[in-house]
Formats: C-alpha cells, sequence, structure tokens
C-alpha cells in the first residue's frame, strides 16, 4: 500500500506558499485580494483563477503551453472561450492551483521553475514510469507527484 503525503508538504511551508503565489505572477496579477495562506487559494478557485496569472504560471515552465493544458487536462478550446470572462471556471481553477503547488514546490525542490517545468515533462520511475504532468488531473495523482518530490527535497528515492 502506498502512503500519500498531505497535499501541503511540511517541510518550508511559509517558502512554498510565497513561490505559489509568485508562480501566478504575484497578488496583483491573482486579483484576489489579499493571500495570507494556503487556504485562501480555495477563494481563488471559487473566484475563478485569472487567466493572465495561470498563463504566466505556465509560462513559468518554459515548457509549450499545449504540451502542459494537455497533461492537466484544460482544453485550449476553453481557454479561448473563457477569454471574454478573463477567468477560468472551477474544476479548471482547481487544476491551475494545483498545478501551481507542484511548480511552487518543484522550484524549492529542483532550484528553478524552469528545472520543475523539465522534470513535470520526463518519465518517472517511482510514479510507475509516468511523467508527473500525467498525474496532475486528479487530487489523488497529484498526491504521489507531491511525495516524490518531498522524498527529494529530504533526499530520498525519487
Amino acid at each position: 500500500m502506498i502512503k500519500m503525503a498531505p497535499l501541503m508538504i511540511q517541510a518550508a511551508p511559509q517558502s512554498v506558499f510565497d513561490d505559489l503565489v509568485k508562480v501566478f505572477g504575484g497578488e496583483g496579477r491573482l486579483g484576489a485580494g489579499s493571500l495570507r495562506s494556503f487556504f485562501d487559494f480555495d477563494r481563488v478557485i471559487h473566484e475563478g483563477m485569472p487567466l493572465a496569472a495561470f498563463r504566466f504560471a505556465i509560462a513559468s515552465l518554459e515548457q509549450p503551453e499545449k504540451t502542459v493544458l494537455e497533461g492537466i487536462g484544460v482544453s485550449r478550446t476553453m481557454l479561448r472561450i473563457r477569454k471574454k470572462v478573463r477567468r477560468l471556471g472551477f474544476v479548471d481553477s482547481e487544476r491551475a492551483v494545483r498545478l501551481g503547488f507542484i511548480i511552487a514546490l518543484g522550484k524549492v525542490t529542483l532550484g528553478s521553475t524552469a528545472a520543475a517545468g523539465r522534470w513535470l515533462l520526463k518519465p518517472n520511475a517511482a510514479l510507475g514510469g509516468a511523467s508527473p504532468i500525467q498525474l496532475l488531473q486528479t487530487d489523488v495523482g497529484a498526491r504521489h507527484v507531491e511525495a516524490v518530490l518531498g522524498r527529494t527535497l529530504h533526499g530520498g528515492f525519487s
């Protein structure tokens, strides 16, 4: 039986939170008022992640947007439709925040968002040969990705 890590890694939570805000271009780009904790991202999800913040996060990975969107299960057609309201819907906002958290944790673990982007697209033996991005469509998959990053952060196998 695989033991899954809690959604928020215990190591350096403030650093990961600060990086999560930065992943989306800061509080101004998120347009969600004051962000003081991970819980405030619940409000971002319910209000709808601003498209500009989401695209900022994707660009930080230095990987093709199409590849990242397909990986997390967000439709390019939906992005074109949502362009008018400039916000993602609930499900896609949740996926965006999930991706952002993994980017932030990857930055802390691997040293940069670009390194996290490269890592997300490579098959990983610790994930059964799947690339981490393939597992970010679900919370269960994201927890496995997070666990691998957590082990890496603490010097374990991944």
